[in-house]
């Protein structure tokens, strides 16, 4: 008679090599077994994630991972060491999912396609498409006209590509290669206005120096709707509802009114979460 068990422990053996981090083990008991919460941030997504001059890691969404840094030592009643780690938008997805990283609090949008490898926390934040002019036009920049003729600068292959240019589709639509690059033909008028989305051109004119209440962001209501969330791994419930529970506390309003105050902050705009 063959004696199936070693056959038997191979497969299992082969089983448990087969899981991923995420599927061994929670976000939550990697924490409480580590003492280490593994997080990403951007170094280019200002106000959200960037590099400030002394080198080191800024922006709403590094403060608002200290906030669950807090939450999850209050929960487990022992400290936890916040490792922060810088990913780019080729491998921001791919390192939540495979459990490389808890969770990544940046600029990401929420979408249906994204939600098929990872999960999101609930909104911190919605932005969407506004032209950015200069302060001096933005009595006579008219949205609600055609915008025939005007020269508008925009990044190809992004949602807003897809959608403003056929708004307007007498404009001269200028290719640019990075929100930068735009700011920088509007500051030389060889555009009228650039177009992406709000908070993240607020953002580089802050990063290069300007100073964001020179210009204008029109229309006041986005164009278009883009929700951010912090990546999360899927199947995490309970890591989820610890991260939501932050986002929708008092300490998060109050961090994002020291972030986005119109009035008094380095990245003046109303905080909106609710499309209707």
């Amino acid at each position: 008679m063959v004696n199936r068990r070693p056959f038997a422990l191979l497969a299992l053996g082969w089983a448990l090599l087969s899981l991923s981090p995420a599927q061994a083990e929670s976000a939550l008991e990697q924490v409480a077994r580590t003492g280490e919460l593994n997080a990403g941030t951007r170094a280019n997504a200002a106000p959200f994630g960037y590099t400030d001059q002394q080198g080191k890691p800024a922006g709403y969404g590094v403060e608002l991972l200290r906030l669950i840094q807090t939450a999850l030592a209050e929960k487990l009643g022992k400290p936890v060491r916040l490792n922060l780690q810088t990913v780019e938008t080729s491998n921001r997805f791919s390192a939540v999912e495979s459990g490389k990283l808890a969770i990544v609090c940046e600029g990401a949008t929420i979408t249906q396609k994204r939600l098929e490898t990872v999960d999101f926390s609930i909104p911190f934040f919605m932005s969407g498409a506004q032209f950015l002019i200069k302060r001096s036009d933005d009595l006579t920049f008219d949205v609600n006209g055609t915008l025939e003729n005007l020269a508008i600068g925009y990044i190809p292959k992004t949602t807003t590509s897809e959608i403003i240019p056929k708004i307007y589709p007498f404009a001269k639509w200028i290719p640019v290669a990075s929100r930068g690059q735009g700011i920088q033909k509007l500051n030389q008028g060889e555009i009228k206005a650039m177009v992406s989305d709000g908070i993240l051109l607020l953002g580089e004119l802050v990063q290069a120096g300007y100073n964001p209440r020179d210009y204008a962001l029109t229309p006041r209501q986005p164009m278009t709707t883009e929700l951010y969330g912090c990546i999360l791994p899927k199947n995490n419930p309970q890591w989820k509802q610890l991260v939501d529970t932050v986002i929708s506390s008092e300490q998060n309003h109050d961090l994002q009114t020291k972030w986005f105050n119109e009035e008094g902050s380095l990245f003046p705009n109303i905080v909106r979460v609710d499309p209707r």
